[in-house]
């Protein structure tokens, strides 16, 4: 298949978007880099409108509460546009596109994938011309991320029993039968093929790496919950998600000038199809040791989270609660 280059894509975006979205649709089924250039043109059609201030990034690692905050920024009507990202690193970037080209089943992730990569191009864009983003970002216990994480990949397919689960995923490679009493097959995978390090290497690899931003260069605030970090390139707010519902109204207000935001749930993991299998998962799986020590003497732990925090974590991952 012919491979288009990014700034090619933007040229046939422009192409693309004046077709019918008939003919759209029944091209992007066929095309992978014609689907992307219209998801391309559809984005900059929307930016090409708006008059206002910059975009608002909500940018973090998954599974730590982003699809709550970006939904209930979406409700607030802020004036900005608010995308929704997980990376901006292009090696990242290039490594995630060709996973998910050789998938079969590709759902609502390919177009979060895409909008990383528009967004990407965008922020360049707008550097360059000296424009400064508001960028949210947030935290959680590493352990908990973790495992939330491994969910978010899986599809639950009828097995044709209520105790029983069809579980398939292609990102981690694995299909699999399980019942909400015999977990132990789909905790093996989940050490085995979970991105573990994830939530130790994010922060250094995308806000440091890409805007120059260290989390880590100043003590954070536990006691408060959120900081706000200024840069030439960005205003940085990030917030753990365990005091969330304690300080968004209070951070949002300093950082957005945001009054009163009301938080929507939303992306809940308990809430979704394979809800069952996470609970049984969550209430049998038992943390090696090892794991939590690497996890919890991490840069990333202890600069977020105090140590009576961090003994909580572990007392609740691990074999003493057994």
């Amino acid at each position: 298949m012919l491979k288009v280059s990014q700034s090619g894509i933007l040229n046939v975006a422009g192409r693309v978007g004046r077709l019918t979205e008939r003919t759209i649709g029944k091209l992007a089924r066929k095309n992978y880099y014609t689907a992307k250039a219209y998801y391309y043109y559809k984005l900059a059609r929307a930016d090409r409108r708006h008059k206002g201030p910059p975009p608002l990034l909500v940018y973090q690692m998954g599974k730590v509460g982003s699809k709550t905050v970006t939904e209930s920024l979406k409700t607030a009507k802020i004036g900005r546009p608010i995308y929704h990202i997980h990376s901006l690193a292009t090696e990242t970037l290039d490594e995630i596109e060709r996973k998910y080209k050789s998938f079969t089943h590709i759902g609502g992730d390919l177009k979060h994938f895409w909008r990383c990569q528009y967004i990407r191009m965008r922020l360049d864009r707008g550097l360059n011309n000296g424009e400064k983003w508001k960028i949210l970002t947030l935290v959680r216990d590493p352990v908990a991320r973790n495992l939330a994480n491994f969910f978010q990949h899986i599809r639950v397919e009828p097995s044709g029993s209520d105790r029983q689960w069809k579980l398939k995923s292609e990102w981690h490679d694995f299909e699999i039968t399980v019942s909400d009493n015999d977990t132990k097959e789909l905790i093996e995978i989940f050490f085995k093929r979970e991105e573990h390090d994830l939530p130790l290497i994010w922060f250094d690899r995308e806000l440091k790496g890409i805007l120059d931003i260290d989390v880590y260069a100043s003590d954070f605030p536990i006691s408060k919950g959120y900081m706000i970090y200024e840069g030439k390139k960005a205003d940085v707010l990030l917030i753990r998600l365990e005091d969330l519902n304690d300080c968004a109204a209070e951070a949002f207000k300093e950082f957005l000038n945001i009054d009163s935001l009301t938080l929507v749930s939303a992306n809940v993991g308990g809430q979704k199809e394979y809800a069952d299998i996470y609970r049984a998962v969550k209430d049998s799986i038992v943390f090696p040791e090892a794991y939590l020590d690497k996890i919890y003497s991490s840069k990333f732990a202890q600069h977020f989270y105090s140590e009576a925090e961090i003994e909580k974590f572990r007392a609740k991952w691990s074999k003493t609660r057994a």
